[in-house]
């Protein structure tokens, strides 16, 4: 397996980009995790096992704003040059009305955090990944953009059109120089800070995604655009 390299973990102070976090750290990656909020890259260092503290690197930015991610960007590749990967772990769930009763104010915030910064991130780091070292880039999905969720509608849309966004980029230029893949995560990814009800025992663990996708990192992964963890039948393109 070769060298994971320089891995930009966008959302990976959130729960399933944490996971993602430990698990290239393990396998010998250097992993640059921004955010908007100190504290949470605080709180990331200090869970991370010290053995590996000084291959991550912590970004204070914004990737949900244009500013905002192409500073982080450029702090990227100043300090580190071009990354050979990026895994978009970016949003957060939602559940409330039914999508008529669905305020304009809740909608434009859930578009933006689950469609508009996937956007962002993709136009802004796709172009800059290095094209001598196998470049690949994912984004992390759950199962509401394959299932209609009536109280959680917002997601399911943004899920599904999240879902269409790396298709497009796929038949694009682009999809001829950089592996894509979604990775669809269908069940709750259970950690040690889960604190909702008790897990049932088919849902993932945080070990088994974060080293799943670190396995999609990989140079040498070879598997189609949309995967699903775990594999209920939907692969390929």
């Amino acid at each position: 397996m070769g060298s994971p390299g320089t891995v930009v973990v966008a959302g990976g102070a959130g729960v399933a980009g944490e996971c993602v976090v430990h698990a290239l750290l393990r396998r010998g990656a250097r992993v640059v995790v921004p955010s908007r909020t100190e504290s949470r890259l605080t709180d990331l260092m200090a869970r991370v096992d010290p053995a590996h503290r000084e291959r991550l690197h912590l970004v204070v930015g914004d990737v949900g704003t244009e500013l905002g991610v192409e500073a982080v960007r450029d702090a990227v590749v100043r300090e580190h040059g071009a990354p050979r990967a990026v895994v978009a772990s970016l949003g957060a769930w939602w559940e409330g009305e039914q999508l008529v009763d669905v305020s304009t104010e809740t909608w434009n915030r859930v578009l933006h955090d689950n469609l508009t910064a996937h956007f962002l991130v993709a136009r802004t780091f796709l172009p800059v990944l290095d094209q001598e070292a196998a470049p690949v880039y994912v984004t992390l999905a759950g199962i509401a953009a394959d299932h209609p969720e009536p109280f959680a509608s917002p997601i399911s849309i943004t899920g599904a059109a999240q879902r269409m966004l790396l298709r497009t980029l796929a038949v694009g230029d682009i999809g001829a120089r950089v592996r894509l893949h979604e990775v669809a995560i269908m069940t709750p990814v259970v950690t040690a800070r889960w604190d909702g009800p008790d897990p049932d025992p088919v849902w993932l663990s945080g070990e088994v995604v974060g080293d799943y996708v670190a396995d999609v990192v990989a140079p040498d992964f070879t598997g189609g655009l949309l995967l699903e963890i775990p594999d209920v039948g939907a692969a390929g393109t």
